[in-house]
């Protein structure tokens, strides 16, 4: 047996020792420069036959020698190899059935189908029911010019333009626009089964204006007021100013019947307002209100603090959305009890819109005029905040508003008004009541911020109203 391998190249004479082989994958043979690679021999691969001496093979034929398990191979080989012995792919079986994934995919589509189905036959058919009577009703009011609702109805004036834009801007149910570019709007909103509070029906008026006159705005009550759609309603003279500086003024009328809300503005240009008093008129006088809408309609009362004097066996209530009790012992005047009145309707940009109710018991009745007089007195100097030589309180006559009588006969009343006056400026009205019983005397004195006299006067009497005795 030879030393060695012979280099499978027959023209090469060189041998290869066995240590070189072992754990090789090629070798290159160092005389004829050529490379081979060496693999183990393939089970049932056919005895090498023996070699026929003088015998030479072809040049590119392969050359395989085997010895002590190490076979030479050439490069063409493994090629060949590699072509012809690429595995086929196992092809996909097809399915006829659907899988679990694909029936639960399935029935979550069928469910939201059913809901979407569901959820238009309850609320969308019933909304385009109401869309298509909108269109027909809009038709109507094209055709016949009368709108008509379940509280009210009434006939826009031909020289008006109805303005949707400028309602939604203004929060209004109706808006028309005028030649001489004033606006007539009208809003309302049914409270159900309560009367709104004076809170509430200022701040739906003085919300909208603000709105239309956002730099400045003021409002005084005419005491006449007037009568629109045969009721009564309220009368508000008003000024402001919109963004672009321009100056405006209007009538506002707004009314409670039977827990609904009505609210009318008309507004103009200042330099305008002579143009437009006739249109406005004809305007309101086609207005109709139902007051028999709502049949056997009773208001549910607002909600109150009771308030009790034990030693006077008096009491009264204060509604709580509008009074908010205060700590006495914050007070020197030494009061049975003290309140703040807070107007939700107002931000207090311009106004102070807080008043101060404070109540006062005296247990023994005072029946000498000239000693009510001292007390009234010693009450007002309390009340003078500002102690200044042009500090002045002076009684004020308000034809304006009157209280009525008591319900309770057993309690006598005497109320009356003044001002307080800085540098001949009024800053605040005094309301001074006392109401007596044979206990003693119950006095309320509330200051007022001027400018909203009418409104926490109107308050105030609620709370008056609701005197009692207890024994």
């Amino acid at each position: 047996m030879a030393n060695g391998f012979p280099c499978p190249n027959q023209s090469c004479k060189h041998l290869f020792r066995i240590e070189e082989m072992q754990g090789v994958q090629s070798v290159i043979c160092p005389s004829c420069k050529k490379s081979f690679a060496l693999r183990k021999p393939t089970r049932g691969n056919p005895p090498t036959p023996p070699k026929v001496p003088g015998a030479n093979p072809p040049k590119n034929q392969n050359t395989i020698e085997e010895d002590q398990g190490l076979v030479f191979e050439s490069k063409s080989e493994i090629k060949t190899n590699l072509s012809t012995t690429k595995k086929a792919l196992p092809k996909k079986k097809k399915n006829s059935g659907l899988s679990l994934s694909q029936v639960f995919l399935l029935g979550i589509a069928m469910f939201f189908i059913s809901v979407s189905f569901a959820a238009f036959y309850i609320i969308g058919l019933p909304l385009l029911k109401k869309e298509i009577n909108n269109d027909t009703a809009q038709q109507t009011e094209a055709s016949t010019g009368l709108i008509d609702s379940d509280f009210f109805t009434f006939k826009p004036l031909n020289s008006y333009t109805k303005d949707q834009k400028l309602a939604q801007t203004l929060q209004t149910k109706f808006a028309y626009t005028g030649k001489e570019k004033d606006l007539w709007l009208f809003y309302y909103k049914d409270f159900k089964t309560r009367n709104p509070t004076g809170t509430e029906m200022h701040q739906e008026m003085i919300s909208r204006l603000k709105l239309f006159l956002p730099k400045s705005l003021e409002w005084e009550e005419n005491a006449e007021g007037a009568e629109l759609g045969k009721v009564p309603f309220r009368k508000f003279v008003v000024e402001g100013t919109k963004e672009d500086s321009s100056a405006w003024v209007g009538d506002c009328y707004s009314a409670n019947i039977n827990g609904v809300f009505f609210l009318i503005l008309c507004l103009v240009p200042i330099d305008s307002k002579d143009l437009v008093q006739e249109s406005w008129m004809q305007f309101n006088q086609g207005l109709g209100i139902k007051s028999n809408a709502k049949v056997d309609w009773k208001p549910t009362p607002r909600k109150t603090r009771l308030v009790t004097i034990e030693k006077l066996k008096m009491s009264f209530a204060a509604p709580e959305s509008i009074w908010f009790p205060q700590d006495i012992k914050d007070y020197d005047t030494s009061p049975e009890s003290v309140f703040i009145g807070k107007n939700a309707s107002d931000a207090g940009d311009f106004l102070n819109q807080k008043a101060k109710l404070q109540v006062f018991a005296l247990p023994n009745p005072i029946k000498d005029e000239k000693a009510w007089d001292m007390v009234e007195e010693k009450l007002f100097e309390l009340l003078k905040e500002e102690k200044t030589a042009d500090t002045k309180i002076e009684k004020f006559i308000d034809t304006k508003h009157k209280f009525p009588e008591l319900n309770n006969n057993k309690i006598t009343a005497k109320a009356e008004n003044f001002t307080i006056k800085v540098d001949d400026q009024i800053q605040k009205l005094i309301f001074w009541g006392r109401y007596s019983t044979k206990n003693g005397s119950l006095l309320f004195v509330c200051e007022i911020p001027f400018k909203t006299k009418d409104y926490w006067l109107e308050e105030l009497n609620d709370i008056l109203q609701s005197l009692a005795t207890t024994d």
